[in-house]
């Protein structure tokens, strides 16, 4: 039988256990959170279009056939959220051959497939690592959930997911 001194000292434990406590939540939790706050973040998210991505090619915008760029509903055509890209061919500086910087390149007459198994990486651009790692503290967090959630809303298929400055 506990005495009333054992029941204090024990509630005392309890109390600071949970004080310092960190939050754990699983994976599906934590993916089912961040979707949440995409769409309350970023208005129209689950309605992002995708086109080709563009590169600057020294004569004005190029189609880069290594990216395709996903955009909100109404931001401009070169404001991307995230990309997914051929990440053995992608260059962020647009550093490609000169056949590429000419006319438009075969693969961009037609519209993009996100499921192509080369394009196998998502690269979030600035505003969304920040405004993610500012909620979630460090990628290795979070980097897992989100790759899933884009996978599952864009029906895309990439493998790993990175931030442009990684």
């Amino acid at each position: 039988m506990c005495s009333w001194s054992d029941h204090g000292v024990s509630e005392l434990i309890t109390h600071y256990y949970l004080y310092y406590m960190e939050v754990i939540i699983s994976e599906s939790k934590l993916t089912k959170v961040l979707h949440t706050y995409l769409t309350m973040s970023y208005e129209g998210f689950d309605n992002c279009y995708h086109d080709w991505a563009e590169f600057n090619c020294g004569m004005g915008v190029c189609c880069d056939p290594y990216a395709i760029g996903f955009n909100l509903p109404d931001s401009e055509y070169n404001e991307y959220l995230f990309k997914l890209v051929d990440v053995k061919l992608y260059d962020d500086d647009g550093d490609y051959p000169e056949d590429l910087k000419g006319e438009l390149p075969e693969p961009c007459h037609n519209p993009p497939d996100l499921n192509d198994s080369e394009f196998d990486v998502i690269m979030i651009g600035e505003d969304m690592y920040e405004r993610i790692s500012d909620l979630f503290n460090d990628i290795n967090i979070w980097r897992e959930p989100l790759l899933s959630i884009i996978n599952k809303t864009f029906n895309t298929n990439a493998r790993s997911l990175t931030y442009i400055y990684e």
